[in-house]
């Protein structure tokens, strides 16, 4: 049901009330509807996307890089799914090994995520399998609920036990001897204290902790001062440091060998996502990382630069490979990389000097690579070209930027805001427990990709529904 008037809303005819609108936001509701509990959702935004409202409100600064953050998030009913590209990949079991989640507690919401990512009639379920000695393959797959506002809307609006109420803008929580009371809002340039059971803050990976931040500094006697509310910030850096060229039949002939070859075709699915497995990763001390080869179909056509590209690169191999074979069978590749972020106290999103038109402080974001992560893009590549060297075939060519530490620096996207308010066994060292819950509150929640203890390599988006599947039976329970 659409609420557009919060004037006469009765105080606690909600169970729970939940800040924002994307996936994590809606997952946790739909659960909460299957068991006819109540719950209303507030989203600051309205049905769609706004320029000047991402800018005002959604805007920051990321230390050492131009670029503002308001283009990497959206403020409307559906959240940053409006910007999702749709990929989903699963967490291998080993990355929850330092959360206080067991992996098993989201597993059995698989078939209910699948479900409302519309995944269930996939060809091919989720695998990883062996590809080398060094490296697995890992399918990806394409949601096609990729618009969290196309897919759910109707649905809300004609629910009984869902309500919304768009273009309302969460101020902050208010509450005493660790419990909410009420949360303050603004809609239609009005004030609202709402009241309710349980609260659930799902806002997006950077907006949750920007929230708690001032929620806490408006309200010391509520949150526990050592809370790390903010820390452990995470992100993907996403780029595309080296490019290369393979023999077509070659390739094919490798793929043959192993139990994937059918998944692969240059014609109709010219890409191949790569990861180290566990044997490379502590061989060479690094963190995980995922890498997209795409190939290019050149239509049987190699253009002039990337010809000479290529027998400067690799003249013995291409000269050979090009008189016994036709030219079509050659094709150009990108890599492009998907890393995993160790997590580091000092990365961490803080309240600006700046402030929303509603007075709330903007972000500052202070995010830096490690040492480790440029390692491990450095031998992830190295380990590519040494793979295609003893196979002969095909040569791969590394940007310099990736040899050299400055440079690398540069290297950021923004594009999977993870952590900040962390799951963990203490509020020392995280902000939310193993149900999600705010160390020491009593009845506040935290959902969304911001509770992640670790990023992994692999796309955020189905783990973030999954937890919330497993937060909405967890409110049940208590409730």
């Amino acid at each position: 049901m659409i609420l557009d008037n919060l004037e006469n809303l009765k105080n606690n005819f909600f169970s729970v009330i939940i800040v924002g609108s994307g996936p994590a936001g809606i997952t946790t509701a739909l659960k909460l509807e299957q068991y006819g509990i109540k719950s209303l959702i507030i989203e600051a935004g309205g049905l769609d996307s706004n320029y000047e409202n991402n800018k005002d409100f959604l805007g920051g600064n990321i230390n050492g890089f131009d670029k503002d953050l308001s283009v990497l998030r959206d403020r409307m009913f559906g959240g940053t799914s409006s910007l999702w590209g749709g990929y989903c990949t699963k967490f291998e079991k080993y990355q929850f090994s330092s959360w206080p989640i067991d992996y098993s507690e989201i597993e059995k919401f698989d078939k209910e995520c699948k479900e409302i990512l519309d995944l269930k009639n996939y060809h091919t379920d989720f695998y990883i399998k062996n590809f080398s000695n060094n490296f697995n393959q890992y399918h990806v797959r394409f949601a096609k609920n990729i618009r969290f506002k196309e897919a759910f809307y109707q649905k809300i609006k004609d629910s009984k036990n869902i309500y919304l109420s768009l273009n309302t803008s969460f101020l902050s929580f208010k509450g005493s001897q660790k419990k909410i009371n009420y949360i303050e809002c603004i809609k239609d340039k009005k004030l609202f204290k709402l009241k309710s059971k349980f609260y659930v803050l799902a806002a997006g990976g950077i907006e949750n902790s920007r929230l708690l931040l001032w929620s806490q500094k408006n309200n010391k006697d509520l949150f526990h001062n050592n809370l790390p509310i903010g820390n452990y910030y995470m992100d993907h850096p996403w780029y595309s440091p080296a490019e290369g060229f393979l023999n077509y039949n070659k390739f094919i002939q490798y793929f043959k060998k192993s139990s994937v070859s059918r998944e692969f075709y240059i014609d109709c699915l010219p890409r191949i996502y790569l990861s180290p497995n566990k044997n490379f990763r502590e061989k060479n001390q690094t963190l995980n990382i995922g890498a997209y080869i795409r190939i290019k179909n050149n239509e049987g056509h190699l253009n002039r630069d990337y010809l000479e590209k290529a027998f400067c690169l690799a003249p013995n191999f291409f000269r050979n490979k090009f008189e016994k074979n036709k030219l079509n069978d050659f094709f150009r590749f990108t890599v492009s990389l998907h890393q995993e972020q160790d997590p580091n106290f000092k990365n961490k999103i803080s309240l600006s000097k700046k402030k929303d038109p509603n007075g709330v402080p903007l972000v500052d974001l202070n995010w830096s690579m490690s040492t480790k992560m440029k390692k491990t893009a450095k031998e992830m590549l190295m380990g590519l070209g040494d793979f295609f060297i003893k196979e002969n075939i095909g040569r791969i060519s590394i940007d310099e930027h990736i040899f050299d530490n400055e440079k690398f620096e540069e290297t950021f996207t923004g594009t999977h805001q993870m952590g900040g308010t962390c799951a963990g066994d203490s509020y020392h060292n995280s902000v939310v427990d193993k149900n999600l819950k705010v160390h020491l509150i009593k009845n506040l929640f935290v959902s969304g990709s911001s509770v992640f203890t670790t990023s992994g390599h692999g796309h955020p988006t189905y783990t973030i529904v999954l937890l919330s599947l497993k937060l909405g039976e967890h409110l049940k329970k208590i409730l």
